[in-house]
């Protein structure tokens, strides 16, 4: 369909048609927690797992975990990141960058290495 044709289309529509089109879009809907809880668990583990969930496959306590310790690995995921830009920014500012860097991630790379 072209654009003057849907355009011909939407002129056409009856006021009644408006109305109703208006009513649905200004309603606020309701969003219950259930139903915030069940799109975070779909986006943070797929439509499958949200499947599961609605098929009695995965249970409420497990779903509530698996979201709870998604969220503190998210959190850790944060910090590290805020941490990374901590010692950027720190060694940059530094007179001596190379070695401030070092300084600071020493206990990164140890922690890093493998134990052999």
């Amino acid at each position: 369909m072209t654009p003057a044709e849907r355009q011909a289309e939407l002129d056409n529509i009856s006021a009644e048609d408006l109305e109703k089109v208006r009513r649905i879009t200004e309603n606020n809907i309701k969003v219950e927690i259930e139903d915030l809880l069940l799109a975070e668990f779909a986006i943070r583990f797929g439509w499958q797992a949200y499947r599961d969930v609605q098929a009695d496959l995965v249970s409420s306590k497990e779903m509530m975990t698996l979201l709870a310790a998604s969220r503190k690995l998210e959190l850790a995921e944060i910090y590290r990141n805020a941490q990374a830009a901590l010692i950027g920014a720190g060694s940059a500012q530094s007179k001596k960058p190379s070695q401030t860097f070092s300084s600071m991630t020493k206990k990164i790379i140890k922690g890093a290495e493998a134990d052999t």
